[in-house]
Formats: structure tokens, sequence, C-alpha cells
């Protein structure tokens, strides 16, 4: 979802745009991880030193309100994303370190499966937790 995408979904629900939701926008955008509040907040101190952690926490509350972002869970601790294509989570419970798994068999079979069911979920979305490389080299080392 580009600039053009966030300003018309704004406006078609009537919010203001402004240059802490843009802010806030660009900072979920070039995530290469599911940022918390807290890490985005971080991440635009610089540019917006004015701006508080419950600004943020608003911003991304309408934006998940109005489908710019989705968010999800993990250990208590809400993650947020733009990305809206079919993908999986693949999360390490040792780290809470968060991958998205694209696949188009996945995606095929979860969309017959839905199928199957005569299902039509307002929303879904697929786990699989794992230990990552790195914390699998970690416990080897212990």
């Amino acid at each position: 979802m580009g600039e053009n995408v966030l300003k018309r979904k704004l406006h078609d629900h009537k919010k203001r745009i402004t240059p802490q939701r843009e802010a806030v926008y660009s900072a979920l955008k070039n995530s290469e991880s599911h940022p918390s509040a807290e890490e985005i907040h971080n991440k635009i101190l610089n540019k917006h030193p004015n701006i508080s952690l419950a600004t943020v926490y608003q911003i991304l509350s309408i934006f998940e309100e109005i489908g710019i972002i989705k968010s999800l869970t993990v250990d208590n601790t809400k993650r947020y994303e733009i990305d809206s294509r079919f993908h999986i989570h693949i999360i390490c419970p040792v780290c809470e370190k968060i991958d998205d798994l694209y696949s188009i068999k996945i995606k095929a079979f979860w969309q017959n499966l839905l199928d199957e069911l005569e299902i039509n979920p307002e929303d879904e979305e697929i786990r699989v937790y794992q230990t990552c490389a790195e914390c699998l080299n970690k416990l080897k080392k212990k």
C-alpha cells in the first residue's frame, strides 16, 4: 500500500492526513519486522520529537479500524503490519521474531479448505511457532 492509498483511505473515512500519521505509516512501511507501538515511536522520535507514545497508539488504532494495517499479539505485545497479501506468520517462541511466509500452494490449500467448510471468515491468520536459526545456534552453544 502506497502513500496515495493511505491518503485515499484516510479521506474516505473522513480522517485528516497529518505529518504524524504519515510518519507512523512510513515507519511501518519501512520496517523489516512487525514493530510494536513502542518501536514505531522510537523510530519517528528524531523527526517528530513531540509525538507521544499515546498519539502513536491512537494513530495505529485508527489505521487498524479503517483497514490500513493489521495487528497480531505475540506474548502480550501487539505488533503491526501493512502487508495484506495472504501469508503465514512464523514466530520464534524464544526471541519472538516474526517472519512472513508467502506460498501460492498454502494459499490455494487454505482457500480450498474454506470452500469445503463453506465458511467466509471475517479475518484469518495462520501462525507457525518454530525456533529461529539464530536462537537454535545460541541454544546449541549452551
